[in-house]
């Protein structure tokens, strides 16, 4: 699991000062890049080329203005041609988003999935977190 702390901007709320769903689907792409930056990038394993297949997100409950959001990433599945990465949002311990996308590995050349390598899918069981529901 890797952790990312946001601080939600006053431009992202609504006029009740609720965080807009919106930008909860801009923060997990910003928090999911991150996590494959680290995951993959910083362990000398290249850009991969993946795609995103599907995305869910269950707001759990609302998001405030002035507090500081905390983001939990893991892999919760590997396939053969994809992964699953999970996020888990937090405003004061209290978990308020529960998110998930599919992310397809593709041949560039091709643009058809191609199986994870070796390399890759170890990477990937490092960061695997069976339990994450």
């Amino acid at each position: 699991m890797k952790s990312f702390p946001l601080k939600p901007r006053f431009s992202e709320t609504d006029a009740m000062g609720h965080i807009n769903n919106t930008s909860i689907a801009v923060w997990f792409e910003t928090a999911r890049l991150e996590f494959l930056t680290d995951v993959f990038i910083d362990k000398g394993d290249g850009q991969p080329n993946w795609f995103m297949a599907s995305q869910t997100i269950d707001y759990l409950s609302e998001n405030l203005f002035g507090i500081e959001v905390r983001m939990d990433l893991s892999v919760i599945h590997i396939g053969n041609t994809s992964f699953k990465v999970g996020c888990k949002m937090y405003q004061n311990d209290k978990q308020t988003v529960r998110a998930s996308a599919v992310l397809v590995h593709v041949d560039l050349a091709t643009k058809k999935p191609t199986p994870i390598h070796d390399r890759m899918r170890a990477i990937l069981e490092q960061e695997l977190d069976a339990d994450w529901l």
